[in-house]
This record gives structure tokens, sequence and C-alpha cells, in this order.
């Protein structure tokens, strides 16, 4: 199903809900309506079961070129905070999605584009794909989490080179700095991103929200911490019943002498038998039924 939103086009096309940047005569740069469109239209894609993972893309030639600078010329220093803190609450929104968000980057990735890549989960290049922060020529700098996120990705001296030159990277160049996970031909690009859609449609909803809040909070953490934190969230996995009904199948599989795969039928969670199957393991271990190392 298509919606035309204006500044943005949505498609649900299940199990991946696509979120297409369209202003092609402005190469999508982001416009604080564009803004305000796809953050609603991030929420209600994961507000969708039918939903299991994000694409973001570009309409035309290019991905997103950037914040739309109309206007700021004779901003003020308040009006330039504004703006600021919009693109980063988007980017920090993507972030923190509860669905692995994929950016398929078919064109140029500039400024706020590029950062709407680096809030992104992964990140998909076509081979005419470029990649840059132009603000130090303008007089600016990246202000929607570039210089923050772009450091921890690729690390420092990459990221000043990059943000204090304004030098514009190819997708080669991107996928050999680790800025993107991999770059597809032109034609190929859509495909790749629904294919890993689909891979991801078949791990665990919760499993793949913890895991994402364990590594994106991971440099951000002492090791002992971090470890803790990991130790929360798999415990917090248990809390679905996708676990119980994931190991119930493999065991049961191993068993029968077929393939030791994980079946990925049994990890997408919301079925009966998941439900059966997690309310008979709680009976269990209300029952004392359960090893424990430490004792």
């Amino acid at each position: 199903m298509r919606e035309d939103r204006g500044e943005v086009v949505v498609e649900r096309r299940p199990p991946a809900g696509w979120v297409v940047l369209s202003r092609p005569e402005r190469m999508n740069a982001l416009s604080p309506e564009s803004v305000r469109v796809l953050w609603r239209a991030l929420s209600e894609l994961e507000a969708d079961p039918e939903i299991r993972a994000i694409v973001i893309t570009g309409a035309g030639e290019a991905f997103c070129a950037g914040m739309e600078l109309a206007g700021l010329e004779g901003g003020t220093p308040l009006a330039a905070r504004r703006r600021c803190r919009e693109v980063q609450a988007l980017t920090g929104r993507i972030s923190d999605a509860p669905l692995p968000v994929i950016a398929a980057v078919n064109g140029v990735a500039l400024g706020a584009g590029l950062e709407l890549c680096l809030a992104c989960d992964f990140a998909l290049a076509s081979e005419r794909a470029m990649f840059g922060f132009p603000e130090t020529k303008l007089g600016m700098i990246p202000c929607g989490g570039g210089t923050q996120r772009l450091a921890r990705l690729v690390g420092l001296r990459r990221a000043e080179e990059l943000v204090l030159t304004g030098r514009v990277l190819t997708a080669e160049e991107a996928g050999d700095w680790g800025l993107v996970n991999r770059v597809t031909g032109e034609g190929a690009l859509e495909r790749e991103a629904d294919e890993l859609a689909r891979r991801l449609a078949s791990c665990g909803k919760l499993a793949l929200y913890q895991a994402k809040r364990c590594v994106r909070h991971a440099p951000d953490m002492g090791l002992e911490r971090g470890l803790e934190y990991e130790a929360e969230c798999f415990a917090t996995c248990f809390s679905s019943g996708e676990p119980t009904a994931a190991l119930r199948g493999y065991a049961a599989q191993a068993e029968a002498g077929g393939k030791e795969d994980i079946p990925a039928s049994t990890t997408s969670g919301g079925s009966e038998g998941s439900h059966a199957a997690a309310r008979e393991e709680a009976g269990r271990r209300e029952s004392g039924e359960e090893d424990d190392i430490f004792e």
C-alpha cells in the first residue's frame, strides 16, 4: 500500500515498511515539514504488526542532500539551534527505533542526509551514492548528530578528515571506511534492502530490539557495566516467549536428526504455540525445576 504524504511517501510492503523522501526537485533536502512527516511515518510503521523492519530511501537521483537551508541565511543563533535540535531529535528517533532501520542510499547523502544514514542500523549503497559533510565550507558544522556518530563508527582520524575538510566519499570509499555495510549495483539496491528486511523478520522481534540496544550503548559503557546491561537485556528476551519456543523447536529438530538450524518460523513470536510454551516454561521455573550454576 502506497501513501503519498507530500514530502514523504510511505509504502507498506510487509515485512518492510518503506519511507521515501520525496522532494526530488530539492534533492530530498529535509525541511521542517519533512521532519514532522517522517517522524509520524516512523511511529505508524512501528505500530503495524505486519512491519518488522523499516527502509529509508530517496526519490529520484538523491538520497538526501542535507537540511533545507532556505531562511537560515538571515536566521538568529536561537533559530539555528532550534533547527539543529529538530534534526537531532529525528536522528535520535531513528537510532532508538524498536524496529531495525535500513538506509538504502540511492544517491548523494550529504549533511543531514548522511546523518540519517548514520542513525540507521544498516546502510546499503548503490554504486553512484556519495557521502559527505560539506557544512564547514558554508561556515557551519554538521548538527544532526554527525560529529558524534561518525567518530564512533569510523574512528576519530577519519571523522575529522570528513567533517573538517568537507571531503566527499564515493560509495566504494564509504564501504572501505565501514560507513556502509555494502555497495550494490544500481539496479540491485531495492532488492538487497528487501532481502535484508526479510532476514531480519525471521528473527525474534524483541531479541532484535534488545540486541540493538546492547550494541548501540556499548561504546558509552565500560566493560563491566556493558556486561551487566547485556545480562539484563538477555533476561528481558525471555519475557516474550520467543526463546522458549525457538529452543524447543531447535531441540525437537535436532532429536529427529534434521538439519540443526534454528527454525525461523519459531522465532517470529506472537503465535499461540510460543505463548503456550512460555506459560509451560514459567510453570516449570515456579516449581523449582531449574538448575543454577551459582547454587
